[in-house]
Order: structure tokens, then C-alpha cells, then sequence
């Protein structure tokens, strides 16, 4: 799957690391989404926010995703990964806070 998934990411970023967010659910913001949102909140300027249909994610890897994925991209190249409805935010927060630290340091 992540062939595709770096197809996408090789356009051009406005942020050191790009999250590429692949949403499950339909129009209603989904725990994740809320739990990401505070994320992306928290490291802004150094994370953009990508999102993807699921649909997208299929026709560019043949796998239609079940639950929510995270891919954290530093320099178009994945360098962390989350997945899962009920992750936690502790989690989710450290996934990204790894790829910042790097390029903040």
C-alpha cells in the first residue's frame, strides 16, 4: 500500500512533514478526526494535513482501507504510521511528535 500512498505524498509540501490522513467514515467527524485535529493544532507550522477517501486509497493500491491510517511523511518518505479508530490520543501524538522533532532539532 505504500507505494501509492507515496505517489501522493510527492507533491510538492508547504511543511516539513505531511500527514496523510485516510478517513473511514462519512461526513461526521469521527473520534480520530478529532483526536488528529488537536494534533495538527499543536506541531502547526511544521505539519500540513492531507486528506484521502478511501476510494482514492484504492484505486492507487488495490486495498480499500477498514479504519482509519495516519502516514507521517518527512521529505516524502514514511517515517511513522498510526491506525485505528480508538487509538489514543498519548499515541497518536507521539507518532507525529517524533517526525517534528527531527526536523525542529
Amino acid at each position: 500500500m505504500t507505494s501509492g500512498i507515496n505517489q501522493v505524498a510527492s507533491a510538492t509540501p508547504t511543511a516539513p512533514v505531511t500527514l496523510l490522513y485516510v478517513r473511514t467514515s462519512g461526513d461526521v467527524a469521527s473520534l480520530f478526526d478529532q483526536r488528529l485535529g488537536e494534533v495538527v493544532r499543536r506541531y502547526q507550522p511544521f505539519v500540513e494535513l492531507r486528506s484521502l477517501r478511501p476510494e482514492e486509497v484504492e484505486a492507487l493500491t488495490g486495498e480499500r482501507p477498514q479504519a482509519p491510517q495516519l502516514f507521517v511523511l518527512r521529505g516524502g518518505e514514511i517515517v511513522g504510521q498510526a491506525m485505528g479508530e480508538f487509538l489514543p490520543s498519548r499515541e497518536l501524538d507521539r507518532v507525529v511528535r517524533c517526525a517534528v522533532e527531527w526536523v525542529s532539532a
